[in-house]
């Protein structure tokens, strides 16, 4: 959350009633709850399989009315953007049927050698399928939306129910008040990749 959010969060909120002291409280130490251990069938998100990728409609309505956009992978961060575009903008991909007079709906991203790419590159098992996450974020004031790899939940075989997340998560909550909001800042033009037809 930025920082002007928080203020107006703050300046707005009102003290129950009971309360005669508030608690002034240093933050120093505090971790932020990564969105993956709670549900978040709503949230927008992308599910990678080992031959394709979809974007769920919480992800589509994020970008109202967009049916192609661009897929930015950074190597090195493990970060995967996606920026809307246009059409006729190069490498351009079609996340969404419909358009025009018809209702945008998600749409299955055939991508055998994409995907085998991620999967390389993350270490991941091709039997299971991947979900991360979005989240909103932006460049020069462009708005993108940031999916980091290494925040995945994972599911064996086709049922919700058995879905589980990385190990090295059982230590801890998330990552450290300091650290979240640097996590999430984007320069396109350090390391992002264009990817060419998904």
């Amino acid at each position: 959350m930025e920082n002007k959010q928080l203020q107006y969060l703050f300046e707005h909120s009102r003290p129950l009633e009971n309360d005669s002291e508030e608690e002034v409280v240093d933050l120093a130490g505090y971790q932020v709850t990564k969105a993956e251990l709670f549900a978040h069938t709503r949230e927008p998100a992308i599910t990678l399989w080992s031959t394709k990728a979809k974007f769920n409609m919480a992800c589509l309505r994020r970008f109202p009315g967009v049916t192609h956009i661009q897929v930015l992978i950074h190597p090195e961060q493990k970060r995967l953007i996606i920026r809307p575009c246009t059409p006729d903008t190069p490498d351009c991909l079609r996340w969404a049927k419909g358009g025009g007079k018809a209702e945008i709906s998600n749409r299955d991203l055939n991508c055998k050698i994409f995907a085998a790419k991620v999967f390389d590159l993350m270490d991941w098992d091709t039997q299971y399928r991947y979900k991360i996450l979005g989240k909103p974020a932006s460049c020069d004031g462009e708005a993108l939306f940031l999916f980091k790899l290494n925040d995945f939940e994972l599911f064996v075989g086709g049922r919700k129910k058995d879905s589980y997340l990385p190990e090295d998560w059982r230590d801890y909550f998330g990552l450290p008040v300091e650290q979240h909001e640097k996590e999430y800042k984007v320069d396109l033009a350090d390391g992002y990749i264009t990817t060419d037809r998904v």
